[in-house]
């Protein structure tokens, strides 16, 4: 038990103390930041639930009313799992930080967007059974709550870029020699020049 363990912790270095650098994610797996990693499934069920509303408004047909209802329903999974090591990656960041307060604005617009397809999720799951289902309604809350994960969305990036929240400054980069490049180069350019007759012969 003790070895499993020890396999465990070892397996999510660096889960809540970074000793380089305190800037970089709490949640880690083999050193890799896990808030990253998650958060782009819920983008893309947020976005499959608004665009097959959008169809379903469209054209009508209930098909497309039930794949944004899954849709929505796997976002809303997704996104909550992804709020937990969010929210302790930013617990971590120093407070009266620029980059603490823009993770706020980041935090707030998640939870307000989840709002928006939890609401949608719950009004389309009364009118599954209904042969023509109101599309009023999910248009408004899916768009609304896209819009407002785009919102998030830059303010995540810009905690990454202007920030770099979850970027490693001390991992070691290694730069090809330039005689390595050079006669990369050369067979590249080689093999897109080369005309096919002359590599068969």
């Amino acid at each position: 038990m003790p070895f499993l363990m020890r396999g465990f912790f070892f397996l999510i270095h660096g889960t809540f103390f970074s000793p380089c650098n305190y800037m970089q994610s709490k949640i880690k797996i083999l050193g890799h930041p896990v808030h990253p990693m998650l958060v782009p499934f819920p983008i893309a069920f947020y976005t499959a639930t608004m665009v097959c509303t959008i169809v379903y408004a469209s054209n009508g047909n209930t098909f497309w009313f039930h794949v944004a209802f899954i849709a929505n329903c796997a976002a809303i999974v997704m996104a909550t799992v992804a709020i937990l090591p969010g929210l302790i990656d930013w617990l971590a960041i120093p407070e009266l930080s620029d980059a603490k307060s823009t993770g706020l604005k980041h935090m707030v617009a998640n939870v307000f967007s989840l709002g928006c397809f939890v609401a949608n999720a719950a009004v389309n799951y009364t009118k599954l059974s209904a042969a023509h289902p109101p599309v009023q309604g999910p248009l408004m809350l899916t768009i609304a709550g896209f819009l407002i994960m785009l919102y998030a969305g830059f303010k995540g990036w810009k905690m990454v870029q202007t920030y770099h929240i979850g970027v490693d400054k001390f991992a070691p980069e290694e730069l090809p020699e330039e005689s390595s490049v050079e006669k990369n180069a050369n067979e590249i350019f080689t093999d897109a020049t080369e005309k096919p007759e002359e590599k068969n012969s």
